[in-house]
């Protein structure tokens, strides 16, 4: 079943290599029905919004809207907290609260103390004008934990972990509701009241309102998908779905609040919506800056191309029954960047799983017959269950190097990760605008200069390892065999000739490292933590994720020796880092807009604020403020980075790394898997090595010439 479904993507891939070329260039032209073309009147099923970002005090977050100002807060330190009132410092607190809670009289800032193993929950009060009022210090039961404080009718409502309580405005408790533990969440309607929202594992989920008079929780109604909000004096509360907000009565009706295809926006990763006092709302989520959504003419609905942007994880994740897009907040991030800045296009985010309705195999069906009739989507996220492999097989991606040639701002020189994705790729096929590195790291005593370490040098090392200390911690037999199969994908496989090499001594030794790993897995008895375990002797290496241009020297610092880094384990000793790109794009070769596809690329690179900057002069100039970090300065509490100057010694070590990693991990899985299934028989003793890799080379030799 599985052979004749993969045939039939072969030969839809195949055939749409025409019918791409098809699709007729589009006009720019506004949705059909939102506007009516005599008049301009609005005709759409929900209103007409526009959307802006928020710009909010530096490091600070909303926390809820009134009189048409947004309220943050930000935490400079771990005994100062500072909150805002649109731009402005209201008033500053000390220690760590975990959040704001807007009630009728001021204020409620929360925070939490532990006496002994009692839990206080501390509950400070400000005016609006900045003035503290008073303090509760509420007393948790054993084994309840507070998580979040909402106000509703001079009472205040404590979300716990196992209950929800209901204290009085001067701390005494009125009534608890129990509750499954870790589940649910407070809300406040728009009539006033407050209400107890349960989320379902699959989507969905109930509604039930809180009565502290009768001290009791009803159960008012089931809502199949989407996410509540608390709503406005129109409606108790908001729903959102996908494809818009919409809102929603005590019975449980819908009606469209605003739809984002009506309006040609694109708006995705919402999961809080506050009503302003103004007709406004507040959107934020995974988009990491808010949004606000606002009234709007009309005439403000301007013609534009609509990019769509398709996405589709691993059935693991789809399995796992939340949104779908939520696995791709960064993709997120980058479209509603663009899409404020951009006047004549947009980037549409595509689900092709449906929210999840659609198994991962029937998606990559479907978008195969979309890709055959020439509707297919102008960019593919190839990550998840999207490898960029088989359309690149086919012939069906962009090159980028057309773009760069091109482009009058941009070279191929400026980008980091060109010739490690054209080495793996046969050309840049895909892009992405940052990188991360998961590479590890060993003390310079015992690895001396070297930038990588052999199978034979595992070997000897993890045989001088005393009992009760490890080579790498969380090493599984599986992620080694991912490591170093992917490593030899690259050299086993000649894709231009549709011929492939396994059966020979290199793939022998990689099969035989991976059987003679000794497995040091995570679990409840062999948990460890804290960062000075390679400095210790506890590990051999430590693994470290670069997730920006200063983490090496950060990681350096932290062992307080001399480090080498030294990458994964690979045959010969070369290097064993490579570059992990951040969700890269790939664009359909014969999309109408190739031109406007690039200028949203290109844009991500310049104006990336994730991971290292795969744009060279955004890296620089990252590495020129690396070198001015002020030690003085005052970080937030949650800040993991340095804090003083970054050397031009752990520059120029920085810069080696870049220019010694060769490869991505980008991966065929399908070969992968053929090799993780034929080397089983081998793990269990029932093959030979060389069994093994002769087996493997027929198949792979057959998987090679049927998409070579």
């Amino acid at each position: 079943m599985k052979r004749t479904i993969s045939m039939f993507l072969l030969l839809a891939l195949c055939l749409s290599l025409c019918a791409c070329g098809s699709k007729e260039e589009e006009t720019p032209q506004q949705l059909p029905g939102s506007v009516d073309p005599e008049t301009g009147a609005w005709q759409g099923q929900g209103g007409c919004y526009r959307t802006e970002l928020v710009e909010l005090p530096k490091n600070a977050w909303a926390q809820f809207c009134r009189d048409g100002e947004i309220y943050s807060m930000s935490s400079p330190s771990m005994d100062n907290t500072v909150v805002y009132r649109g731009q402005e410092e209201l008033f500053r607190c000390e220690g760590m609260p975990e959040l704001l809670c807007e009630s009728g009289e001021g204020i409620w800032v929360q925070c939490e103390e532990r006496e002994d193993s009692t839990i206080y929950v501390v509950l400070s009060l400000y005016a609006y004008s900045g003035e503290p009022v008073k303090t509760l210090r509420l007393e948790m039961p054993p084994d309840c934990y507070p998580l979040r404080l909402k106000a509703a009718e001079g009472l205040l409502y404590l979300k716990c972990s196992d209950s929800v309580r209901v204290y009085d405005g001067e701390g005494a408790l009125v009534c608890s509701y129990p509750h499954e533990d870790w589940a649910g969440w407070l809300m406040a309607g728009g009539d006033g009241k407050m209400y107890f929202c349960e989320q379902r594992e699959k989507g969905g989920g109930t509604l039930s309102a809180i009565d502290p008079e009768q001290e009791k929780m009803t159960e008012l109604f089931s809502y199949e998908k989407g996410t509540l909000s608390s709503g406005d004096g129109e409606s108790p509360f908001l729903l959102i779905l996908p494809d818009g907000l919409y809102r929603l009565e005590l019975t449980g009706e819908t009606r469209p609040l605003a739809l984002w295809d009506e309006c040609l926006l694109s708006v995705n990763g919402i999961t809080d919506v506050e009503a302003m006092d103004d007709g406004r709302f507040l959107l934020s989520g995974m988009t990491g800056q808010p949004m606000l959504l606002t009234p709007a003419e009309p005439s403000d609905i301007k013609p534009k191309v609509m990019l769509t942007l398709a996405v589709l994880p691993t059935q693991q994740a789809l399995d796992f029954g939340e949104d779908p897009t939520l696995y791709y907040a960064n993709v997120v991030q980058r479209i509603t960047a663009f899409n404020a800045q951009s006047t004549d296009c947009y980037v549409k985010l595509v689900d092709l799983s449906e929210g999840g309705s659609l198994t991962a195999e029937q998606a990559l069906t479907k978008l195969n017959t979309q890709i055959l009739s020439g509707e297919g989507p102008d960019m593919l996220v190839l990550t998840g269950s999207l490898s960029p492999f088989p359309f690149i097989r086919q012939g069906l991606l962009r090159d980028f190097r057309e773009d760069l040639e091109a482009d009058p701002d941009m070279s191929l020189e400026d980008i980091v990760l060109a010739d490690a994705i054209m080495s793996d790729c046969g050309g840049l096929y895909v892009m992405a605008d940052s990188f991360t590195m998961e590479t590890r790291i060993g003390l310079r005593s015992r690895f001396g200069d070297a930038w990588g370490w052999s199978f034979d040098d595992y070997r000897r090392i993890d045989a001088e390892t005393p009992e009760g200390k490890m080579v790498m911690y969380n090493l599984t037999r599986d992620y080694f065999l991912r490591m170093a199969v992917s490593r030899y994908l690259r050299q086993g496989i000649d894709w231009p000739n549709s011929t492939c090499d396994f059966d020979n001594p290199a793939f022998v030794q990689v099969l035989e490292a991976t059987r003679d790993v000794r497995e040091t897995p995570e679990d409840p008895e062999n948990m460890v933590f804290g960062m000075t375990l390679l400095a210790d002797g506890y590990e051999a290496t430590e693994l470290v994720m670069l997730n920006t241009v200063t983490d090496l020297a950060k990681e350096s610092r932290r062992v307080g020796q001399p480090v080498s880094v030294i990458g994964f384990p690979t045959p010969d000793g070369s290097c064993g880092t490579d570059f992990n790109p951040g969700d890269p794009i790939g664009v359909m070769k014969n999309g109408a807009h190739p031109e406007l596809c690039w200028r949203f690329l290109k844009y991500c690179l310049q104006h990336t604020e994730q991971g290292i900057p795969n744009y060279r002069p955004l890296l620089e100039q990252q590495l020129e403020e690396a070198r001015h970090i002020d030690a003085g300065a005052e970080y937030p509490m949650w800040y993991d980075g340095l804090k003083s100057p970054m050397t031009e010694e752990e520059i120029a070590v920085f810069r080696e790394l870049l220019s010694r990693v060769e490869h991505t991990t980008l991966c065929d899985e399908t070969a992968l898997d053929i090799v993780r299934e034929e080397i089983a028989p081998f793990l269990a003793g029932d093959r030979s090595a060389e069994e093994t890799a002769s087996i493997i080379q027929r198949r792979m030799s057959l998987y090679v010439a049927e998409r070579g």
